[in-house]
C-alpha cells in the first residue's frame, strides 16, 4: 500500500508528492518509510500516484472543491452549528468546524466565482483532485447532524482521496499550536510529532527536508490514518470533508506559553 501526501503550489511545476509505506523495522516495531518525488506539475503527480494502481492512497492539501454556500444566511446548518450571526457565511462547514478550533483556514471560493491572483494554487488543488478523480473522492456516509466523526473501519470503500490540512495534521498530533514553521522550534516539533508516529527516512532524516516536503509527509500520514481506521474527518460531505489523523478533535489547538525571561537589570 502506498500512503500518498500532496503539498500544493501556486507554481504549476512545484507540486510536491511524498509516499509512506509500511517496513517492520530492526527493533521489530513497524515504520513508515518516506519517499520524496522531486516537484513536478500536477499531470506528473497523476501520472506517478496513478501508476502505483489499486494501492494508492491519498491525502491532498488543497481543497477539492468550491464552496456551496451551505452556511450562507438562513441556512439550517448555522444554527446546527451554533454560528454566530455576520460570521463564517463565506466558510466551508469543515471550515468553520476548524476555524472554531484556532485552525484557520484560507477561504474557498464559491462556486462561479472568479479566482484571485493569491487563490491561483487553490485552482492547482482543483486540477490534481481533477486528475486524481479515478480513486474516487472520499465521501463518508453521515446522518443529517453530523458534521465530524472517526473515519472508521472500511474507510476506503467511500472513496481514496481525500482533502487534509498539514498544520490541522500538526496541531492535532501534538495537541497544541506549535510555534511557527520557520522557526528552530516550531520545525523541531513538526518533525518530532512525524517520528512519533513511526515516519523514517532513510536518505538522510527529516531535518534534511524542506518545508513543503515535510508538509507532504504530513499529509501522505493522514492517507495512512484514514485507511487504518485512526483518522477522522470533520465537514459536510456534498462540498467536502478534511480528513485528520487523530480519532477526534479537541475543542481548541491553544499556544504553549512563551519561555521564561528574566528583567534586565
Amino acid at each position: 500500500m502506498r500512503y500518498c501526501g500532496i503539498d500544493v503550489s501556486a507554481r504549476p511545476g512545484n507540486q510536491q508528492l511524498v509516499t509512506l509505506h509500511r517496513r517492520r523495522g530492526a527493533d521489530g516495531d513497524q515504520e513508515l518509510v518516506a519517499t520524496f518525488y522531486e516537484p513536478g506539475d500536477p499531470e506528473a503527480i497523476a501520472r506517478t500516484v496513478l501508476g502505483f494502481g489499486g494501492e494508492a492512497v491519498v491525502a491532498v492539501d488543497a481543497p477539492s472543491g468550491p464552496r456551496l454556500d451551505l452556511l450562507a444566511p438562513g441556512r439550517a446548518l448555522r444554527a446546527q452549528l451554533e454560528l454566530p450571526e455576520g460570521r463564517y457565511e463565506r466558510h466551508r462547514v469543515c471550515d468553520a468546524v476548524l476555524f472554531r478550533r484556532s485552525l484557520p483556514l484560507y477561504p474557498v471560493p464559491a462556486v462561479g466565482q472568479q479566482l484571485t491572483a493569491w487563490e491561483r494554487w487553490i485552482e492547482v488543488g482543483f486540477r490534481i483532485f481533477e486528475l486524481l478523480a479515478p480513486l474516487g473522492l472520499y465521501r463518508p456516509e453521515r446522518a443529517p447532524d453530523v458534521v465530524m466523526a472517526p473515519v472508521g473501519d472500511g474507510a476506503l470503500r467511500f472513496g481514496r482521496l481525500a482533502e487534509t490540512y498539514p498544520d490541522a495534521i500538526f496541531c492535532s498530533l501534538l495537541g497544541h499550536r506549535p510555534s511557527p514553521k520557520r522557526t528552530p522550534w516550531g520545525l523541531q516539533q513538526r518533525i518530532a510529532a512525524l517520528k512519533l508516529r513511526g515516519v523514517v527516512d532513510a536518505d538522510g532524516g527529516l531535518w534534511h527536508r524542506t518545508l513543503d516536503e515535510l508538509d507532504a509527509c504530513a499529509a501522505a500520514y493522514a492517507a495512512y490514518a484514514m485507511a487504518n481506521g485512526l483518522g477522522s474527518w470533520v465537514g459536510d460531505p456534498r462540498e467536502g470533508v478534511i480528513v485528520l489523523p487523530v480519532p477526534e478533535l479537541e475543542d481548541k489547538y491553544q499556544k504553549l506559553p512563551p519561555p521564561g525571561r528574566h528583567p534586565l537589570v
